[in-house]
């Protein structure tokens, strides 16, 4: 689970500045009130926008309040955590796609599916980021925004090398082309940067089924005899990395004086919350756009994978209905939606000519469209529990080893240890 969630998926402070102006509720007897209790995490400055979402509903609402606590993401699970244990955990709980379910197979969390059918919620989102917040076909949490990772591309290095910037559907083979014939040693130049990502989007890049590096439901590792994970990294690191060194073979940008931003790549995999800083650094030095994900014509389209913001219902809740009816309140508004560095997840709003054209004063242009498709083909994660201890201390340490010390193994090695090392984990839990 990453530590700066918020980055990605919390509203932006100009949602609670949009939000002020809405009239207060009437004046009710107290015992018409239901109070709805919210837990949430983030920065003090995220929380204090999170305070002023809050403060709106409860202006528009005369029979429900809610009241929020708002905790440090690095202290986060530990708090719920201690809610659940003690029976006390509030009626709504903001939770993550890749670490939700950890808490659902508790009985934690409250299946909504008849909540969601019943106030007509289901045909708003996307199908794949219903099914990353499900656990055993129930759906214990409804989105609020969400994102994928996605491809940048460096328009003056494309054209520098003879090359049509990607606007539609291109081939990995295209892809690969593209990255050799935009590298020059000379310059200190590459055709693309994947650093870590290369650990991280590898083990399910064309999807949740029999390619992804295993199956966290069967407790099955599926490192080896699986010719699309194989293909994947030995195109990424033995053949770009290593061979045609048109990726860098490092593991952070900082490590050779930066990334995208530096003019020097000409394509980078980021995170759809990066753009907002890459614009930020390279302003008017070079043109940069999205560029299309590419598809190997067996195995399909690279699929990232999603970042979802969502809120729960405990299980242990008397309020649920109270609790659900803010939870439908931030899927239906629009300025919540829409005010993030995420995408918003309501496909009403997200399709919306106006949505695909809007953007802040001063902020990047770009080509919105491929960031909503990158997100409808993305890929659940986990990253809690013993798929934690199976992506941190046996996948990652293995691939880092095959692009940093290369002489000392190679890829059907490592695959055969990931296969080993992360079957032995899974048959101990």
């Amino acid at each position: 689970m990453r530590r700066n969630w918020g980055k990605k998926v919390l509203m932006s402070g100009l949602v609670a500045s949009m939000l002020c102006g809405l009239a207060g509720p009437l004046n009710v007897s107290a015992d018409d009130v239901t109070t709805v209790e919210y837990l949430f995490w983030g920065n003090q400055s995220e929380i204090n926008t999170i305070m002023g979402t809050i403060d709106a509903f409860n202006k528009s609402h005369t029979d429900i309040q809610v009241k929020g606590t708002g905790i440090d993401p690095s202290v986060y699970l530990q708090k719920l955590s201690a809610y659940a244990s003690s029976n006390t955990l509030p009626d709504i709980v903001q939770v993550a796609v890749d670490y939700g379910d950890e808490y659902t197979k508790k009985g934690m969390f409250e299946p909504l599916d008849g909540m969601i059918e019943n106030a007509g919620l289901k045909d708003l989102v996307e199908d794949n980021l219903w099914e990353g917040l499900s656990y055993e076909d129930q759906i214990y949490a409804v989105p609020l925004q969400a994102s994928a990772c996605v491809m940048v591309g460096n328009k003056k290095l494309f054209e520098e090398a003879g090359l049509e910037f990607p606007t539609e559907s291109w081939t990995e083979e295209e892809f690969r082309d593209a990255a050799v014939k935009m590298t020059d040693e000379s310059k200190g130049q590459y055709g693309v940067m994947l650093g870590a990502g290369v650990i991280d989007w590898g083990r399910a890049i064309y999807g949740n089924g029999e390619t992804q590096i295993y199956d966290w439901n069967a407790k099955k590792m599926q490192a080896t005899d699986n010719d699309a994970l194989y293909h994947i990294w030995d195109l990424w690191i033995n053949d770009l990395m290593l061979n045609e060194k048109a990726a860098p073979a490092v593991l952070n940008s900082k490590d050779i004086g930066g990334g995208f931003e530096t003019g020097k790549y000409g394509m980078a995999l980021i995170g759809f919350w990066d753009i907002a800083e890459i614009h930020k650094v390279v302003q008017d030095s070079f043109e940069w756009d999205l560029i299309p994900l590419p598809t190997n014509e067996t195995y399909g389209q690279w699929r990232t994978q999603m970042y979802a913001n969502a809120l729960s219902i405990s299980a242990n809740s008397e309020k649920k209905d109270a609790a659900f009816e803010y939870i439908k309140w931030t899927l239906e508004n629009r300025d919540i939606q829409t005010n993030s560095v995420s995408l918003p997840v309501n496909k009403e709003i997200s399709g919306d000519t106006e949505f695909l054209n809007e953007f802040a004063d001063g902020a990047k242009h770009f080509n919105k469209q491929l960031a909503l498709d990158a997100l409808a083909n993305s890929v659940t994660w986990r990253n809690t529990g013993t798929v934690a201890e199976i992506n941190n201390n046996v996948i990652k340490p293995e691939i880092e080893r095959l692009i940093l010390k290369p002489d000392s193994t190679d890829l059907k090695t490592v695959l055969e240890n990931i296969q080993t090392d992360g079957q032995k984990i899974f048959d101990a839990e």
